[in-house]
């Protein structure tokens, strides 16, 4: 008989909101090909190369300015701000120092052309975070090549890591309850943008693509700095 498979993906059928997934833009770890998945380095404000934290590179934070102004375009095309709420976007973002920065650029550059200064601070969540990347932090970026093959390789697809990497399925799981019990639950025709990492991201565009968690890599991938709306998968 064969056994039923655990339940990763908590979106329902029908979801209340609108989801743009955004990445967050070059950072300092990226520029130093730099693996940084534990919050406690990841998140403060000193540390890293500049001891400034691992946030963005100049680079980056250019790249998430004209990434926002391509999505501010794409969700008002005339413009101009909608006149049936006051609130119509809301951004949740990792509260890793580089998806904060991001998330804040977005936020001003929405305020600039569109909404006026009524989008409010990103809001941070712990569920958004960077995939542990285990004995992988602080290493080579080369090592995303590893845990990738590690995701597609059968029968275990990353579940039991040889390298402590968090699994497909648990990012899954920890993102979508997120948005069930943080979002859909609380709020209603909504614009929301989550800001994360590049593997939550394409793992969380298998939750809405309907696919299996470990098959991120075969989605159309999100650049650095780039966005996806879901709206694609309806």
């Amino acid at each position: 008989m064969e056994m039923p498979q655990p339940v990763y993906n908590h979106l329902p059928e029908k979801l209340k909101n609108h989801y743009i997934i955004q990445r967050h833009g070059f950072s300092l770890a990226n520029n130093d090909g730099l693996i940084c998945s534990n919050p406690d380095i990841a998140i403060p404000p000193t540390g890293g190369p500049l001891n400034t934290g691992y946030g963005l590179h100049e680079k980056g934070k250019i790249q998430v300015k004209e990434s926002a102004a391509l999505l501010s375009k794409h969700l008002f095309p005339t413009q101009e701000a909608p006149t049936d709420q006051d609130n119509p976007v809301v951004i949740f973002c990792s509260p890793f120092k580089r998806t904060v920065e991001t998330a804040e650029i977005i936020q001003v550059v929405l305020n600039d052309t569109v909404l006026h200064g009524k989008l409010e601070a990103p809001i941070r969540e712990m569920e958004l975070r960077e995939r542990w990347y285990g004995k992988f932090d602080m290493k080579s970026d080369k090592n995303y090549e590893l845990c990738w093959l590690d995701d597609a390789a059968e029968p275990d697809h990353g579940e039991h890591s040889q390298y402590d990497i968090e699994s497909p399925s648990s990012v899954c799981d920890r993102a979508t309850r997120f948005i069930v019990d943080k979002i859909e639950s609380q709020m209603q025709g909504k614009i929301v943008i989550l800001v994360a990492h590049g593997d939550i991201c394409q793992i969380l565009l298998t939750a809405f693509a309907r696919t299996d968690a470990w098959k991120h890599r075969t989605l159309k991938h999100v650049d650095t700095a780039n966005w996806r709306d879901t709206l694609d998968f309806e």
